[in-house]
């Protein structure tokens, strides 16, 4: 009895080492298309927003962003059909999903670039690697989205104090750090959505650089007894 149950354990422990494998290849082959097609997703986001485009433009850049999230649908789908805990898998991803599942409202897009950079740092092969990402890339894209949403949101509302996109980047900016300006806020449901989603992202990159921070003085300054090993 014993013997057949162990080789089952076996068989199920070698095949759960299989599928992680799978993926793990799938996620390093397809973070650089995928965070590329990010970038492109972005820049067709901004052109609708900024540009002055006519009709069956615009209806081509919307064509060409739903192509982009349907390839972020089939990366995602294809993660969860080779996790060997797909319950896990969910739990584990809910902004993905939610960023995945409301490509109608068009203020939550951020999360859609948040999830981009997220795949990104699927090449980092360090914790140093992931900071870098974060401060160089996500930073930057958080606060051009946040500033292309609430923008799009805002301008045009009645009673609106961001009117125009410089305006909406300084808000980003201001609200990403915790800092604030009394003079721009929003008052669409949108926009303050937006606002709640760039606050959490700052709470975020304050917490990964601040770990990593001290990850690093704990590791370069001698402190004896603690055994962290270098990267």
């Amino acid at each position: 009895m014993d013997q057949p149950l162990e080789s089952v354990e076996k068989s199920h422990a070698a095949l759960v080492a299989r599928r992680e494998r799978i993926i793990e290849t799938w996620e390093k082959r397809s973070a650089v298309p995928l965070a590329l097609l990010a970038i492109g997703f972005l820049a067709l986001w901004a052109w609708q927003v900024l540009g002055d485009l006519d009709i069956q433009t615009w209806d081509a850049v919307e064509v060409a962003i739903l192509f982009i999230w349907v390839a972020f649908v089939i990366d995602f789908l294809v993660r969860l059909f080779f996790h060997h805990d797909k319950v896990l898998f969910l739990r584990s991803n809910v902004i993905e999903i939610i960023a995945l599942a409301v490509p109608a409202f068009r203020a939550f897009r951020i999360l859609r670039v948040i999830t981009a950079v997220g795949i990104l740092t699927r090449t980092a092969q360090s914790l140093q690697a992931r900071v870098n990402l974060y401060v160089t890339v996500m930073l930057p894209m958080v606060v051009f989205a946040g500033s292309l949403g609430v923008y799009e949101a805002e301008h045009s509302a009645a009673g609106a104090t961001i009117i125009d996109f410089p305006d909406a980047v300084w808000w980003a900016i201001v609200t990403i750090f915790q800092v604030g300006d009394a003079s721009f806020s929003p008052i669409t449901f949108e926009g303050r959505s937006i606002a709640v989603l760039i606050m959490l992202a700052g709470v975020a990159l304050v917490s990964i650089v601040t770990i990593n921070l001290a990850g690093y003085l704990l590791r370069n300054n001698g402190i004896r007894g603690l055994n962290l090993p270098k990267e």
